[in-house]
């Protein structure tokens, strides 16, 4: 796997825990949580963003690891693989309810692993690159958020301003790191600070694009590719 990728732990066993991240580690893998808890994992996650969770299903405590897999799915919106030693029936028709992005079972060897994390990580991501919604965290809330209604993003250092019609959102985010999970079939950079929905824009002028009487820069860089996207469109 090419380049650093960041990966949450959640894991009960003692031993389990140091040896799924001695492998970790090993692969270049920056982990940037670790838990035994569900409760305490979830509560970390709410405010953290990673590649890719491994949860234990079965933890100790009162939530279990298919407890933290709905609501990373349902509020937070991330990869996850399930890690567990049980394959029965009803385990697994309590894990498909979840939508995991994987599912391996224990004992499990190192290129298996390996691979599973891979790949749910690619499928995760070409997910988002075509799903038609996305969650944002604004104001510590996750709003649902439909990407054609988007007009443009303008960045201000670490935040980021989501312009709508008639509602603006704030998250704390880099327009690189967002721009990744946009459609390339509707948005482009326009402008080292500014991403636009090239479908909702009603003139191009001279280094400017008009979005809902807005007058957004294109820069030098960008402005071929754009007066291409609008020539297709």
């Amino acid at each position: 796997m090419s380049g650093e990728k960041t990966v949450f732990v959640v894991e009960d066993n003692g031993l389990n825990r140091i040896s799924l991240e001695t492998i970790l580690e090993d692969n270049d893998f920056n982990i940037v949580g670790s838990y035994a808890n569900a409760e305490e994992a979830w509560e970390a996650l709410k405010n953290t963003q990673v590649d890719i969770v491994l949860i234990d299903i079965n933890l100790a405590g009162d939530k279990d690891g298919l407890w933290l897999g709905s609501k990373i799915r349902k509020h937070n919106n991330m990869a996850f693989v399930y890690l567990t030693a049980y394959g029965d029936k009803e385990t697994i028709n309590k894990v498909k309810k979840t939508q995991p992005n994987g599912y391996l079972m224990k004992p499990y060897n190192e290129p298996t692993l390996l691979t599973t994390i891979d790949i749910a990580i690619n499928n995760f991501t070409n997910y988002k690159k075509t799903s038609t919604s996305i969650y944002i965290k604004d104001n510590y809330v996750r709003v649902k958020l439909i990407l054609e209604d988007i007009n443009y993003i303008q960045s201000d250092g670490n935040y980021l301003h989501v312009f709508l019609d008639h509602k603006k959102h704030m998250i704390r985010a880099k327009l690189s790191d967002f721009l990744e999970q946009l459609p390339e079939t509707l948005f482009t950079q326009v402008h080292q600070r500014y991403v636009i929905n090239f479908s909702k824009v009603d003139l191009m002028g001279n280094g400017f694009v008009m979005i809902s009487k807005e007058e957004i820069p294109v820069s030098r860089r960008y402005k071929a590719r754009v007066e291409k996207l609008l020539t297709s469109f």
